[in-house]
C-alpha cells in the first residue's frame, strides 16, 4: 500500500535540504519586479500629507502615487488642460474645495486629499471608479458607471493601482482538497 503511495508522489527537496513528498507538482518562482523603495519618497510634503490624510482619512501613499503620475511633486506644474500644482486640481475644482492658491503645496495637498476623500464615499469606496472620476471627471464616471475608456485614463488609473498594491498586504490563499482529492486554491473562504 505504501508503495503505491509513493508511486503517485512527486519527491523534491527543499532550500534548505529537507525531503519533500507530495502529490502537487511544484510551481517555479517567479521574480516579480519590484520598484525601488525611494519612488514615492517626497520628505519636503510628508509632513502635510500626513496630516490631511488623517483629517480626511485618505492612506497617505495612495496620495503620494497621485501626486508622482500627477506632478512628480512638481508644486508649479500646469498640465494641458490647466490642472495645477502638485495634485493638478482644476481651477474650478480648487476654488469648490477652498484652496484659494493652487500652487502653495499645503493648499494644493487639501484640497487634493479632501476631493479624493469625498470620490471615495461618491463612488462607495471603489478605488477604480474614484481614480478615474479624479482623472476624467466624476460626472462621465457617474453616468457610464464604469471607467471611460480614454486612453489617457485607463493608463491612469492601471498606472496608480499597479503601483498603490505593491508591498501591501495581499488577500489570503485559501487551500482545500476537494472530494475526488484535487487540490484547490481560491481567494474566498469556504
Amino acid at each position: 500500500m505504501i508503495i503505491l503511495l509513493l508511486l503517485g508522489q512527486i519527491i523534491s527537496t527543499t532550500r534548505t535540504g529537507n525531503v519533500l513528498f507530495t502529490n502537487i507538482p511544484a510551481i517555479p518562482a517567479v521574480e516579480q519586479a519590484t520598484m525601488p523603495q525611494r519612488e514615492f519618497v517626497c520628505n519636503e510634503y510628508d509632513h502635510i500629507i500626513k496630516h490631511y490624510c488623517q483629517l480626511y482619512d485618505v492612506d497617505p501613499e495612495l496620495v503620494k502615487i497621485v501626486i508622482r503620475k500627477e506632478s512628480e511633486f512638481n508644486p508649479r506644474a500646469v498640465s494641458r488642460s490647466g490642472a495645477i500644482g502638485l495634485m493638478q486640481l482644476m481651477p474650478e475644482t480648487a476654488r469648490g474645495l477652498g484652496v484659494k492658491d493652487p500652487y502653495n503645496p499645503r493648499e494644493n495637498i487639501k484640497g487634493g486629499v479632501k476631493y479624493l476623500s469625498h470620490l471615495l464615499g461618491l463612488f462607495r469606496e471603489d478605488l477604480e471608479l474614484t481614480l478615474a472620476a479624479y482623472h476624467a471627471g466624476p460626472g462621465l464616471v457617474r453616468r457610464l458607471n464604469r471607467v471611460p475608456q480614454i486612453p489617457a485614463t485607463l493608463e491612469y488609473v492601471d498606472y496608480i493601482l499597479s503601483r498603490y498594491g505593491r508591498g501591501r498586504k495581499k488577500n489570503p490563499v485559501y487551500f482545500s482538497i476537494t472530494e475526488d482529492g484535487t487540490p484547490h486554491f481560491t481567494n474566498l473562504p469556504k
